[in-house]
């Protein structure tokens, strides 16, 4: 496993308490990822929070609103350069971090009959489904509904709104859901972003 060796120095609030956010809710490869980084900043002199959010367009107006001091966002997140572009915010860091094991998950002691079943999965994840799915079953047999994150995916099984989900272990325990079929970890790199500092003009 790769170790985060941090070399990044977020600025600090004169609270002396640093807020990190990402995308939840609880489950999530994000929050997986946060938590890591959280371990590596861990100080005496510094007291840290965490906040999860609905989106990622959420976390990034907690991060333009102060409300948060820096936002973990994952490279797999297809409107990152939604964070890049936005001229009030500055990349801090760059690092890899390999994501929870992803799989094809369903309610304990339930059985799924594939076709015309409901799945819902991250837009990011849903490439693994051909690999997720037994070779005999038709994809197109299959109704795919995108959620906002692994953990709303497997949420929505949960509370029987969906019949399958791509998701990770971390959720998939979180909402006792089990795995149908399993493809692994993904080997992921992350971004981390704060507010520019403002400029003095004299």
């Amino acid at each position: 496993m790769l170790k985060f060796n941090i070399e990044f120095r977020p600025r600090i609030p004169p609270s002396n308490t640093l807020t990190l956010g990402t995308l939840g809710p609880s489950g999530t490869s994000s929050e997986y990822a946060l938590i890591h980084v959280v371990s590596q900043l861990i100080s005496e002199e510094l007291s840290i929070s965490t906040q999860l959010f609905n989106s990622f367009p959420e976390l990034k107006e907690a991060l333009l609103h102060n409300q948060v001091d820096l936002a973990l966002v994952p490279h797999a997140y297809d409107q990152i350069n939604e964070f890049y572009m936005e001229p009030s915010l500055e990349l801090g860091f760059i690092f890899t971090y390999p994501t929870p094991i992803y799989g094809l998950a369903k309610k304990k002691n339930s059985s799924v009959i594939f076709k015309g079943s409901r799945l819902v999965t991250h837009p990011a994840p849903l490439p693994l489904l051909s690999k997720l799915l037994p070779d005999s079953q038709d994809e197109s047999e299959i109704k795919v509904d995108l959620s906002l994150s692994t953990s709303d995916a497997a949420i929505q099984v949960k509370e029987g709104l969906a019949d399958l989900a791509i998701t990770n272990e971390k959720a998939a325990q979180i909402y006792d859901l089990e795995f149908i079929s399993t493809y692994g970890k993904i080997h992921m790199s992350w971004s981390i972003f704060q507010k520019k500092s403002e400029e003095v003009h004299v």
